[in-house]
């Protein structure tokens, strides 16, 4: 299998699960809703609680974290640790 054919396996394979991850979530959140349950979401900076009859009420106030480490365009990121 050459580059360009598993460089669009990956591309076709985070398609698939974007769709997934968006369908579950409107799907927890329709399910949410007609059991009348709470929901925390995250709007700008902030957590917020979204109440069944439409109350919101802030919970958290979320702080951008600079990271240490200085990335540059093209570096690889190894996930497992060498042995």
């Amino acid at each position: 299998m050459s580059k360009t054919a598993k460089r669009l396996n990956t591309q076709e394979e985070r398609k698939i699960v974007s769709r997934a991850a968006k369908k579950a979530s409107s799907t927890a959140f329709r399910i949410s809703t007609a059991l009348e349950l709470p929901i925390q979401i995250v709007q700008g900076k902030k957590i917020v609680l979204k109440e069944a009859n439409g109350t919101t009420r802030e919970l958290k106030k979320i702080n951008q974290v600079k990271s240490r480490i200085a990335l540059t365009k093209g570096t690889k990121i190894c996930l497992q640790p060498k042995c």
